[in-house]
Parts: structure tokens; sequence; C-alpha cells
């Protein structure tokens, strides 16, 4: 089952990363306009995040293996009906907005149910959460790497539409592959109802209390959604831009690649030995290792530090979104975790284009370097804060607190109300 899992992860990731990079080859393509790239982008980016708050409630009402199988065959139809409209009729730049809408709002919800599936699998494999969220993010790192060199050999090979065929055909795939998993894994919780009541309105609401009655995993949801914002634009905007300007575009690509790789040790050593080790402990090391990583690369050195400062960086980064996982499947019941997962996706959704935002307005205002080095000091200050945070000094106290409790009166007992 375990490596059922993994690889329905894996083709499910990989189909969208192949899709990411040949969508917008494509869109360009048939409408010769750049800015209908950014017109697609941005039409699919609300309805990411509203699909990612909603999507949390259906995992939760419906379960997450069903939720898992129905999103994947859902997306795979989405991708596959643009060649089907493009060999038929052909693609205008509304069928492209109004497909890439639909496909973002099955995407999402089935990437958080994949995620809330993890516990499950790990019971039923009877494998440490530790090691299985390793695993996932190991998976998702190789992805990372792989999945982009196959999509530019595809594009160099073949028209873009086709090559979203083979997209579809991985997202079908997963789909397949997750549906083979036993009928019991994934199924929705015997505590969860169909609805709690007071419709879709009110589960949000429940998912909302239940995070914000954790502290702990509301603060890491917030170090998350601060490390993204200061991540995502130094990864896809001042590291870029500079080393064009070094007429090294090249070195972009093995920037990300060593990234990657840095994340796919950091990940694979938390598999490895993750369930011996305080989780307090995994988190300091790997905010003080991708701190030093990242402050590296926003100083923007010579391309040989610039690689070595990836590796470092996709190191300390590895073990976080496993550690996020582990936390939330130890600490938010069982009938509210999709939600709370759902709400933590759209924080750091929301997290991602605002931090870009503001990247790109700094660089105009005062110049790249001076963006890089404010992205740095940011990381740092982000890392300094968290390690304080008396939230954060209890990640190894393990508590499941009842949704009931969460909807009801803060507790009395100050030391409870802080777990």
């Amino acid at each position: 089952m375990l490596t059922r899992y993994l690889l329905s992860h894996g083709l499910s990731l990989l189909g969208n990363t192949v899709a990411t990079i040949a969508l917008p080859w494509l869109v360009y393509l048939r409408t010769g306009d750049a800015a209908a790239v950014g017109l697609v982008a941005a039409a699919s980016a609300l309805p990411m995040l509203v699909s990612a708050v909603a999507g949390g409630v259906l995992i939760d009402r419906v379960g997450r293996r069903r939720l898992s199988v129905g999103a994947d065959f859902a997306s795979a139809a989405c991708v596959a009906a643009l060649p089907i409209i493009d060999h038929f009729s052909g693609l205008t730049v509304v069928w492209f907005v109004v497909l890439g809408v639909a496909g973002a709002l099955f995407d999402v919800p089935g990437m958080t149910a994949r995620e809330t599936l993890a516990p499950d699998l790990a019971a039923a494999s009877r494998v440490g959460i530790e090691r299985l969220a390793g695993l996932r993010e190991s998976v998702g790192g190789v992805v990372v790497v792989v999945g982009p060199a196959v999509a530019g050999g595809l594009i160099v090979l073949v028209d873009p539409a086709t090559v979203l065929w083979i997209t579809s055909g991985c997202s079908a795939a997963a789909a397949l592959v997750t549906l083979s998993l036993p009928r019991t894994v994934g199924a929705r919780s015997a505590s969860a109802p169909a609805s709690e009541g007071g419709g879709l309105k009110a589960d949000i609401a429940r998912g909302f209390s239940v995070l914000r009655h954790d502290r702990v995993v509301t603060a890491v949801t917030f170090v998350s959604a601060g490390s993204a914002a200061i991540l995502a634009p130094l990864q896809n905007l001042v590291l870029p831009v500079y080393l064009v300007g070094k007429d090294s575009p090249g070195g972009f690509g093995l920037v990300i690649s060593f990234l990657a790789v840095g994340g796919i040790v950091g990940s694979g050593l938390y598999a490895a030995i993750g369930a011996r080790l305080s989780r307090r402990a995994v988190f300091v090391v790997a905010q003080l290792l991708s701190t030093a990583g990242i402050v590296g690369l926003a100083l923007l050195p010579p391309i040989p530090i610039l690689l070595g400062a990836a590796v470092v960086a996709g190191i300390g980064a590895g073990p976080l979104p496993a550690l996020c996982l582990v936390l939330v499947t130890d600490r938010i019941p069982e009938s509210v975790r999709g939600r709370v997962l759902g709400l933590q996706n759209a924080v750091s959704m929301t997290a991602i284009p605002l931090g870009t935002l503001g990247a790109s307005l700094l660089i105009e205002w005062g110049g790249l370097r001076q963006t890089g080095a404010l992205l740095g000091l940011g990381w740092a200050v982000v890392a300094v804060s968290v390690l304080a945070l008396p939230a954060l000094r209890q990640l190894d106290k393990v508590r499941q607190q009842e949704p009931e409790e969460a909807v009801g009166n803060e507790p009395t007992d100050p030391a409870v109300a802080g777990q």
C-alpha cells in the first residue's frame, strides 16, 4: 500500500509539473499574446484559493480516498479537453481560462486529499508517520528535478498540445492507483457526519476554530506562509533576474536542481531517522540550516557559492513540510483534518503571490541586490522569531483535541490553552 500511495503522489505531481511548463507555452503558441499567459494564470488563482478551503470540507464529508480519486479523474478530463478542443475547433483565450479555472478547482482539493490520506496509509501499512511523510517529500523532490526536464524535452519533440495528453494520463493513472487502495483506507471518519449542521460556512468555521485553538499548528501554519512569501519571490523572481543579468540563464536551472537535491536529502534523512529524534530538535536544526542557505542565496554571490547555498537551503527546508504533516496528524482530530490542511494550503497559496508582488515592487524601487538582501533578512527574522515562540517549544507534546472542545469556550487553564 505504501508503494502505491507514493506512486500515486508522484504521478499526480509529475502531471501537474509538466502541465505547469507545457500549458503556458501552448497558450503563447495559440494566441501569440504574452499577456494571455498571465491572464490564464491569474484567472486560476482565486478558484485555487476557494477550492483549497471548500475542498477541505469535502474531504472530511466524503472521505480522503474518494475525493483524491475523483479530483484526479476530473483534473485529467480538464487537461484532456484542451488538445481535443484544439483539434476540432482551435483554442482561444476563453477556452484556456475556462478549462484552467476548472482544473484549478480540482487540483488543490486532490493535493490536500492525498496529504490527509497519509496518516491512514501509515496506520494501515504499520509505518511511522515520520517515515511516510519524509518519503512523500522525497518523491516530490525527485519530481521537481525530473519533471521540468521531461516537459522541456517533450516540448522540443512534439507539440505542447500532445504533451498535455501525457499530463492527463498521469492524473488518470494516479486516480487508478489510489482507487486500488483498500476502501477502508481513507474512508470518511465515523466521527464525522456528512454535515455537522449549518452548511458549508459552518463547516469552514469549525475548521478555523480547531486550528485557532491549537497554537502549535497555528504557529507552524504562519511559519510556512512566511517562508513561502520569502522563498517564492527569491526563487521565481530575484534569482532568475540576477542570473539572466549575468548571462547565465542555465545557472538558474542548476540552482533549482540543487535546491531540489538538497530537499531530497533533507526529507530522506527525516524519513530514515525522524521518528527517533525530538521534533523540536528537527525544527531547530532545519530552521538554522535553511536560514544559512536562504541568506546565502539572497546575497546573490557567484554561481559556485550560490549552488552550495542552494543545497544547504534544500537540506534545511526538506524536513519542514513532512514535520508539519506529522504535527497535524498528531494534534488535529481526524474528523476535521481535511479542513485544517485545506486552510493551511490556502494561507500558503495566498502568501506566494503577495510575496512575489512585494518583491517586484522592491526591485523597481530599490534594486535587485537590495531586494535580495531584504528577503534574506526577512527569512532570518522569521527564523529567529519562531524559534523563540513559546508554542513551538511544545512540538513534542501530542494532543488531539476533540472538535467539540475547539468550538466551545476558550480553555480556562493557561497551560492547556497554550498546548
